[in-house]
């Protein structure tokens, strides 16, 4: 189901400022988040879109940063789709409120023609989110995709190095059937490493955009990228 993103950034920025406010009681972190930045149970945002034709979808969280959450597990319990993720290990984190993606294979059991139920928990943290049945479509291995992530923005994957990641310069609507979003120029310096890994990125919508459920999104800057569903 779609819902306004900027609405889970709203509920993400009172948590992180309440975690700032917890972080004064003891020696403060850079930038005033606690280490790992861990919400508490009960408030707690979470979003999900399909990717790479059902096969695998985006969780997302919101948060600092440099304090992502890796996965841990992800299992099918009676069609639910259950997703652990590990909270970030660090010694800070910065006080920046974004949406952090994470690749989750779908694994068997889950039925993607129907509604599906994620739960997904971080230590005590937990909470649902809902898809709507997949349909757009097979998609050939190793290939861009894209899912509706809430009303206003998209999950991408595209695929390529680890320590070479897209960055989102700019989203356009030049119809409400067509989205464009442009990655940055590569920085021909940057020497990135020859793994091939999911790449995940979030790409927000302009305020005033009116974009069909069957809107077709365009990837520049990637070399060869034909217009693609987004599911």
């Amino acid at each position: 189901m779609r819902r306004r993103l900027t609405a889970a950034l709203g509920g993400a920025l009172v948590l992180l400022s309440a975690l700032t406010a917890c972080a004064t009681g003891g020696a403060p972190s850079p930038g005033g988040v606690p280490d790992g930045g861990a919400p508490p149970p009960s408030e707690w945002d979470v979003d999900a879109a399909w990717l790479a034709g059902g096969s695998m979808i985006a969780v997302v969280t919101y948060g600092s940063s440099t304090c992502v959450p890796t996965l841990v597990d992800a299992t099918a319990d009676a069609g639910v789709l259950v997703v652990e993720l590990a909270d970030a290990q660090a010694n800070g984190c910065t006080d920046d409120l974004v949406p952090r993606p994470l690749a989750v294979p779908v694994p068997s059991g889950v039925d993607t023609s129907a509604e599906v139920e994620i739960q997904v928990s971080m230590g005590e943290a937990y909470a649902d989110a809902d898809l709507d049945p997949y349909t757009a479509g097979p998609v050939e291995e190793f290939t861009p995709s894209a899912g509706w992530l809430g009303d206003d923005a998209i999950a991408i994957l595209t695929w390529g190095s680890s320590t070479c990641l897209p960055v989102v310069e700019s989203v356009t609507v030049p119809s409400a059937a067509s989205v464009v979003v442009q990655f940055q120029k590569s920085d021909a310096q940057q020497v990135c490493t020859m793994d091939l890994v999911p790449q995940l990125t979030v790409a927000v919508l302009p305020d005033d955009a009116d974009v069909d459920d069957t809107a077709t999104l365009t990837l520049g800057g990637i070399a060869g990228a034909d217009p693609i569903p987004i599911g």
